[in-house]
């Protein structure tokens, strides 16, 4: 049942007889009397225990003198967020709308209100009510002249089955959120499952597309190497010697192309694995600073370098593995310096609440598009320029990481830089390296 804080529903008369709304006045907001007979009746109802209620009245109640009026205080009682549990409504109403209009047009604008019907003629019989209503669930008839007990009776128990419908519908709104919640997760899901099958699936096709090509590449690069060299060796009258030159020019040219080509495999076979990389002890320190003096040429041409190391335990990895992670996030970030006003370049080394170690490449360059975001770790993609980038190192920086288990994340600012962040577990106390891949 409900507690007595809820017990004071609102309820609207609709009727056009100043004298019919006194009496309603009279039946549902007498005080302490009204309320000890009302606490009777609703144990001989329903079986509960007399309680002790509020000084408070029964009901609140707002009276309208015709249809019109009373849709408008439905309305403006929605609205204010305090609607009406129940509305006695009078059939004849001249000369607006009639009772049942009025009840039709409320119910547009209130889909639970419990409504009661008065009439002390046979205006309508129940069939006829039923049909134009096109409900009977939330419909009483009431016959003047009424009796006052039977009107607190139909007030009280329409307002317990008003507050009742109300929680059932909030109780559905909220198993509707759940599921729709569920749904979305297990969408999530099976896109991400989706996902790691393609990957999976290309993975396996590009290792097989490596090797393929592979092979007769290393042949073409052997053949070009040695007309190369006759090319440049070959003596010949002054006449040909141009024409030596120009064949030698396009041989390098050859030769070029075919070691970006042996580049572009490389890394696709790096892409395409699928094995666990080996696990040891790996300081994270030492392994930035090799990968900082590997690009540490291109650091010479004015860039800002800022050493932010703190001192943090190991992670298990791989030297080599995430070696090549931090070359290619430097060399990433170089090349968003170039031309930059005061370029600066900010590498750090911290642990975070969580436990996990945490490496950070930041730089102040051109940053990344918004719209491209999303798509930094997906295979073949590149904001490089066309023939300096495969789109690939983003990629297999990412697969290192997760298959570590730990994250790569990025965030960018077009016009301002952008910070790539590596997180990885720490390594156990004790921690047993596996052998190195074949």
């Amino acid at each position: 049942m409900s507690s007595p804080a809820e017990e004071c529903h609102r309820i609207l008369v609709v009727d056009d007889n100043p004298s019919i709304q006194q009496d309603f006045q009279r039946i549902l907001c007498r005080s302490e009397e009204s309320r000890e007979e009302l606490d009777e009746m609703e144990s001989l109802l329903f079986g509960a225990p007399t309680r002790v209620r509020s000084d408070g009245p029964l009901f609140e109640l707002d009276f309208a003198s015709g249809g019109e009026e009373g849709v408008r205080r439905v309305r403006e009682a929605i609205r204010s967020g305090r609607p009406y549990a129940l509305a006695f409504v009078d059939i004849r109403m001249p000369p607006g709308m009639d009772g049942v209009e009025t009840t039709l047009r409320m119910w547009r604008e209130a889909v639970d209100l419990q409504v009661v019907l008065c009439s002390a003629y046979s205006d309508y019989s129940w069939d006829e009510l039923a049909r134009r209503l096109e409900t009977n669930e939330r419909l009483l008839i009431l016959r003047k002249p009424f009796d006052s007990i039977e009107v607190r009776q139909m007030a009280h128990a329409l307002c317990e089955k008003w507050e009742l419908l109300r929680a059932s519908h909030q109780r559905m709104e909220d198993l509707e959120l759940v599921v729709e919640e569920r749904t979305r997760a297990l969408a999530e899901a099976n896109a991400r499952l989706l996902h790691a099958q393609k990957l999976e699936a290309l993975g396996r096709m590009s290792a097989g597309l490596a090797h393929e090509v592979n092979n007769p590449l290393s042949y073409v690069m052997s053949n070009l190497r040695h007309v190369l060299d006759g090319l440049v060796s070959l003596p010949c009258s002054e006449e040909a010697m141009e024409r030596r030159d120009e064949l030698s020019d396009a041989c390098r040219d050859a030769l070029l192309g075919a070691e970006r080509i042996a580049r572009i495999v490389q890394d696709v076979r790096v892409f395409a694995r699928v094995d666990e990389p080996p696990r040891d002890r790996v300081e994270l320190r030492r392994v930035v600073e090799y990968s900082l003096s590997m690009v540490g040429e291109s650091l010479r041409s004015g860039i800002h370098l800022v050493r932010d190391f703190q001192d943090v335990p190991a992670v298990l990895g791989s030297d080599h593995a995430l070696g090549q992670v931090f070359l290619n996030l430097l060399v990433n970030a170089v090349h968003a310096l170039k031309g930059r006003p005061q370029p600066s370049l900010r590498v750090g080394i911290s642990r975070r609440e969580d436990g996990r170690i945490a490496v950070e490449v930041q730089d102040n360059g051109c940053g990344i598009p918004q719209e491209n975001l999303s798509r930094l770790f997906e295979p073949f993609f590149t904001t490089k320029p066309v023939g300096t980038g495969t789109g690939l190192g983003l990629s297999i920086c990412h697969g290192i990481v997760t298959r570590l288990g730990g994250d790569i994340v990025v965030e960018s600012t077009p016009q301002q830089g952008t910070t790539f962040r590596v997180v990885l577990p720490a390594a156990p106390e004790e921690a047993l390296a596996h052998p190195p891949d074949a």
